[in-house]
């Protein structure tokens, strides 16, 4: 059985522009492998909630279910809906 990389998953807070282009505040989704010494980044998704508390859950739901890089998508989508 193929033993399972270390992943870290993060939500980092980026300042972005609305279409009226004043400045908010939004997170973004990084999945990363930490097998090696530097972290790799495997997955990356722009402006996944603008709550530090939503980011916070978030992060946390990926940890507990130690989900798989090709999964992300799919679980961001159904905690979107």
């Amino acid at each position: 059985m193929k033993e399972m990389q270390p992943l870290h998953y993060a939500c980092t807070a980026q300042s972005l522009r609305d279409e009226d282009g004043n400045p908010r505040k939004a997170y973004r989704f990084s999945v990363l492998d930490a097998s090696g010494e530097e972290p790799r980044l495997l997955c990356a998704v722009d402006d996944i909630c603008a709550c530090e508390a939503q980011a916070g859950q978030l992060e946390d739901l990926f940890r507990r279910n130690q989900v798989s890089p090709k999964h992300v998508l799919d679980v961001l989508e159904d905690w979107l809906v």
